[in-house]
């Protein structure tokens, strides 16, 4: 039987890479984003969109919303919707997969950034995301802890610049990884080859 994954945010970007490059290893993956239907921070649908599982091996946690905004000039709205995605969606999600996971074990793999890295260069006009991405990094190590009696490995990953659109939104200019890149790393988190490795947060610099 193949093994399962879903991974959030799959439909552009790393996320598509990850697809991609876990389907060719043989996985049945399930994508979840708001292009495809799903809004991963509405607690309703993404306990819909896991309901049909029965087991599920890996869940890639990387939705995520950049506005580019003034902190002075952003919006209670903007920062919810970044905080819903990259933060809200990726506790909904991992608590799902912790119920499915509970008794037979599996991976999580949250996508973070060098944005939510301490001491780590930040960027103007983007809190909200560096908010997101730093509760991103602290939410790996706390499930990390819980999930180590449940067989749960809970790691995450935290490139710098990617080349993707959401770097074109951010204005970041210099040297970039590519999407693949990213996603290689990404799926060997997710695979038992990474075993026994949880609790880890892996910085990639471009």
């Amino acid at each position: 039987m193949s093994p399962k994954a879903v991974v959030t945010g799959g439909s552009g970007g790393i996320g598509s890479e990850v697809v991609a490059q876990l389907r060719e290893k043989g996985w049945e993956v399930t994508s979840l984003s708001r292009r495809e239907g799903t809004d991963v921070s509405d607690e309703s649908q993404v306990a819909q969109a896991f309901a049909k599982f029965e087991s599920l091996d890996a869940l890639v946690c990387g939705a995520a919303e950049l506005v580019k905004r003034p902190f002075v000039d952003l919006t209670a709205d903007e920062w919810d919707v970044q905080l819903g995605a990259g933060l809200r969606g990726a506790f909904l999600c991992a608590r799902e997969a912790f119920r499915l996971m509970r008794t037979s074990g599996g991976a999580i793999v949250m996508v973070s950034s060098l944005s939510g890295v301490f001491g780590a260069e930040k960027f103007p006009g983007m809190a909200a995301y560096v908010a997101a991405k730093s509760g991103l990094a602290g939410l790996t190590e706390a499930l990390a802890v819980e999930g180590r009696p449940l067989g749960i490995r809970v790691n995450a990953i935290s490139p710098g610049a990617v080349d993707t659109t959401m770097l074109r939104v951010a204005g970041v200019e210099g040297p970039a990884l590519s999407p693949s890149e990213v996603a290689r790393m990404i799926v060997w988190l997710a695979s038992p080859e990474s075993a026994p490795l949880s609790g880890a947060n892996l910085r990639m610099d471009p």
